[in-house]
């Protein structure tokens, strides 16, 4: 009887441990969850500058890509 309640003990301990190893990891790696909203923004804001400036979804879809390089480029050179 006491062998079996051992048994039962390390079993029940093991979970515990696999979901605190699996918060640590998710506190490692938090900014993967929220860096992506900012990268499908930068996308989604350079398609509709690109769409609105040139009409063709090719360039949008090319602009959607590199994104961010595209919203920064357009936000500078009204400047130049």
């Amino acid at each position: 009887m006491a062998k079996k309640l051992a048994k039962k003990k390390t079993k029940d301990l093991e979970p515990k441990k696999t979901i605190r190893e699996r918060i640590k990891n998710h506190k490692k790696n938090k900014c993967n969850h929220q860096c992506t909203g900012f990268w499908v923004f930068g996308s989604a804001l350079a398609i509709v500058l690109s769409y609105t400036q040139n009409s063709s979804i090719l360039w949008a879809i090319i602009h959607g890509i590199i994104s961010w390089f595209y919203v920064i480029y357009r936000a500078i050179i009204p400047y130049f």
